[in-house]
């Protein structure tokens, strides 16, 4: 069972949404027995790794070149930016599937010279519909990034139906999105986003505190975490701990007007699901539906109480495990309702039911290899 993997990112370390996804999509497939031939775009600080030949059965790296020219081409800046020769030419080498993932690597879809293959292109969420949203999220004095996200959301809109067109299999993380696309294409299938997770571990008892994460350089993150603090946290007197890579100047200032409020910048991996075991409550607010929601399926599976809006959990079918709060007064008040409430061994099991069930790796990774058509 041979399979090529396009990865827009190197998907190691695993410390992001995306590549978190890829990551552990790779182990799991390599544990069922699937020869990953796997080729990663590569530009950034991130760099070759050894620990992916771990799980491949080769590895292949393409720079990508991010030259301002790219942006007035009729293809999205994301997908001009991840195209290289040298790809087509070792994918034609054999006849194994292909699986695209992202809209960002998705523009050899419809190449002539992979005529007669079979094509998977994994959505890792209606990226149109993303970028739009990063546009309105970001503030109007970033005129340049507003810009970009803007007409990167126009272009986005007007190729997708080309690539769902000519993709054989889309590959949906969302119930949400796999209604969006089947309504374009028959064959798409909801497998949910393979994570780092074996098993639940949260712990029973009482946490700590009150905690946010996620990457804080995104636009949503950081927003989320400030209008928490303005609508939250400036009114009730609980200890509350944001935790994320990059956070701006702005978040930065804004954390320490309170004494109650603090910030982990970049923790690592030991460090982040530590902070998610020991909170009370793991508190994970959205201003969009869109995106990989990971961080919500680390905190189900090592934290305790979740309380979340509803673009949290929109497609996940996890609202069923979490508090579900959209206003401040709602969220303050469950807040003050679950601080000092034990987590009982009761709701540890109920999890256990759906989450080693619904989002284990080995069994979502049988469903994509279902899909896949392997060579005879």
């Amino acid at each position: 069972m041979y399979l090529h993997i396009v990865s827009f990112d190197i998907p190691y370390p695993a410390n992001y949404g995306g590549v978190i996804l890829i990551f552990n999509q790779i182990k799991a497939l390599h544990e069922l027995g699937v020869k990953v031939i796997l080729h990663c775009f590569q530009y950034g600080e991130r760099v070759p790794q050894p620990e992916l030949a771990k799980y491949c059965h080769e590895v292949y790296y393409y720079k990508r070149s991010r030259s301002l020219v790219y942006q007035l081409s009729f293809l999205p800046f994301i997908m001009r930016s991840r195209q290289s020769g040298t790809l087509i030419k070792r994918l034609r080498k054999d006849n194994h599937p292909i699986l695209f993932e992202g809209m960002h690597t998705a523009s050899y879809v419809w190449h002539k010279r992979l005529r007669g293959r079979q094509k998977l292109v994994r959505m890792h969420n209606v990226e149109w519909q993303y970028y739009e949203s990063l546009s309105r999220l970001t503030p109007p004095t970033e005129v340049f990034e507003k810009t970009f996200y803007f007409i990167e959301s126009i272009k986005l809109q007007r190729i997708e139906p080309k690539v769902v067109l000519h993709a054989d299999e889309i590959i949906t993380i969302s119930t949400t999105d796999a209604a969006y696309y089947r309504d374009m294409k028959a064959n798409t299938h909801y497998i949910p986003a393979f994570h780092p997770n074996a098993a639940v571990e949260s712990l029973s008892g009482r946490g700590e505190y009150v905690l946010f994460h996620g990457k804080l350089s995104v636009p949503d993150n950081e927003r989320a975490a400030i209008w928490l603090i303005e609508q939250v946290f400036s009114k009730i007197d609980v200890p509350f701990v944001i935790a994320g890579m990059s956070p701006s100047v702005r978040l930065r200032d804004m954390v320490q007007r309170y004494e109650h409020v603090s910030l982990v910048e970049n923790p690592g991996d030991v460090e982040m699901n530590s902070l998610i075991a020991k909170a009370q409550i793991n508190l994970l607010v959205s201003f969009q539906s869109s995106g990989i929601k990971l961080k919500l399926i680390n905190a189900l599976f090592r934290g305790r109480f979740c309380i979340v809006n509803d673009l949290m959990v929109g497609g996940t079918g996890l609202a069923g495990l979490c508090y579900v709060r959209n206003s401040p007064a709602a969220i303050s008040q469950t807040i003050e309702a679950l601080i000092n409430a034990p987590f009982e061994a009761s709701k540890i099991e109920e999890r256990r039911k759906v989450l080693e069930k619904e989002f284990s790796n080995i069994e979502n990774a049988r469903k994509l290899i279902e899909v896949i058509k392997f060579d005879s």
